[in-house]
């Protein structure tokens, strides 16, 4: 796939779904609707504070309901295991399908396998995590392509090597992987000719910041503060991170006081000068690095809004909620899937905010406000 870079009004992104018939309390969880009607759906996403997935719920569960039936819409918080017990549970009360958007391998293992011993259809959307059910899903290479080449064009113009660092998701993720190497692939070719030196995150697992998705946020802060940490040895001068919560990690870390600095020192004694300085040293102002992200969470649009990111790599989820309840009702006649389209990943730069993210209400002017 292509990706476009888009100046302009957002065009339509098609759906992924991935579609597998086979066939614990949430820690997010609304079920609606007044009766039961066509059925009981239930819907396992990743995480509420992810954009991307709290769009896709909203969009989903409206378009199952405008379908006449009942939604249980439950969100994981980024852990594997409460989701695989949202799956169980949501067999345990006797719903009728399931639609899975899996955090881990291990967690769609678990989940198909309940289902399958329940006879209860399972649709696994947006992440092909073990290559055993997917028509079509979100390509993390294509999205690593992406931001790997949007970094390029964002620092073509650099008079020197630049020094770029990478940044990626959770070691558990399959696809954290695959987009890490889709991203090295572009580089390869400017480290090569030397227009970048990679001196983080040359391979995957140095690159991941974390073990497990519910830390990768953090984590990327913490790994970006350090990184970027004024050295003698090396100027970090572009940070690729790969991933909505790698991004919002970083994004966090350049737009944040770093809590070790500004933790209240043990009072001492002042000591008593010596002898006046014979000079105020001031150190230069540090050029920021330049950032490309993934996703358009609300803190992501503010910093590629007011210039802390470059460009970041989006998909709007929502136009998978049609696709998907066509899934769900395939898989309930006990028809194949309908066939589906991979979405586009699109690279949004800073002169599209409002066209992408404020015009599609994707995120609100509120949103942004400092």
């Amino acid at each position: 796939m292509t990706p476009r870079s888009i100046p302009r009004a957002l065009g339509a992104v098609a759906l992924v779904a991935a579609f597998v018939l086979c066939g614990c309390s949430a820690t997010t969880a609304r079920t609606t609707g007044t009766n039961d009607g066509e059925g009981v759906i239930g819907v396992s996403l990743p995480a509420v504070n992810d954009r991307s997935w709290e769009r896709l719920g909203d969009a989903l569960g409206e378009e199952l309901r405008a379908r006449g039936y009942r939604v249980d819409l439950q969100y994981a918080a980024g852990d594997g295991r409460t989701q695989s017990a949202q799956a169980q549970n949501m067999l345990t009360k006797g719903e009728d399908a399931i639609v899975f958007v899996p955090l881990s391998t291990d967690a769609l293992a678990r989940a198909r396998t309940a289902a399958d011993d329940a006879g209860v259809p399972l649709i696994a959307a947006g992440r092909d995590l073990d290559g055993a059910g997917a028509v079509e899903a979100v390509d993390p290479a294509a999205l690593g392509r992406a931001q790997a080449q949007a970094l390029l064009d964002a620092i073509a113009d650099a008079p020197e090597p630049t020094d770029v660092a990478v940044f990626a998701g959770a070691r558990d993720d399959p696809e954290a992987t695959t987009r890490h190497a889709a991203a090295l692939e572009v580089l390869e070719p400017a480290e090569a000719s030397g227009a970048v030196r990679i001196v983080a995150g040359v391979d995957a697992q140095s690159a991941a910041v974390a073990d497990t998705p519910a830390e990768v946020e953090s984590a990327s802060e913490e790994r970006a503060r350090t990184v970027l940490a004024p050295s003698d040895d090396t100027t970090v001068g572009a940070v690729l991170a790969l991933g909505d919560a790698v991004t919002r990690g970083v994004v966090a870390a350049l737009t944040t006081p770093d809590p070790r600095e500004t933790a209240s020192p043990s009072p001492t004694a002042s000591p008593e000068p010596t002898e006046p300085a014979e000079r105020d040293i001031t150190p230069a102002p540090r050029v920021p690095p330049v950032v490309v992200g993934s996703g358009g969470d609300a803190p992501t649009v503010r910093a590629l809004r007011d210039g802390v990111v470059s460009a970041t790599v989006f998909v709007d989820t929502r136009e998978w909620a049609v696709p998907l309840a066509d899934a769900v009702e395939e898989a309930l006649a006990g028809d194949p899937p309908p066939d589906s389209v991979a979405p586009q990943p699109l690279t949004v730069e800073r002169n599209a905010v409002e066209a992408v993210f404020l015009d599609s209400a994707w995120v609100r002017v509120e949103d942004l406000a400092d």
